[in-house]
């Protein structure tokens, strides 16, 4: 399995804009030097006040997902314990 990070993608300015942006984005494996990275996990931002509101949406989804895991996990070693 390869490991994936999450990672920031910057650039002085965006092509479309002529501003600076920025997006958080899924790195599979080592980091490479691709102008443009693949996987974006987050909308482009041209504001940091943008890229934290789109971080924060990350947490929250991630926060949910740990609270779902830890229901199924409990719930698996409740009906371990009981068998």
């Amino acid at each position: 399995m390869e490991a994936c990070n999450l990672e920031l993608f910057y650039a002085e300015s965006d092509p479309n804009t002529g501003m600076p942006s920025a997006y958080v984005y899924l790195q599979n494996g080592q980091p490479d030097n691709v102008a443009k990275p693949a996987k974006p996990m987050t909308l482009v931002c041209t504001s940091f006040n943008e890229l934290d509101v789109e971080i924060r949406k990350l947490h929250a989804g991630l926060d949910q997902i740990r609270s779902r895991a830890r229901k199924k996990f409990y719930e698996a070693q409740a009906a371990a314990a009981s068998a």
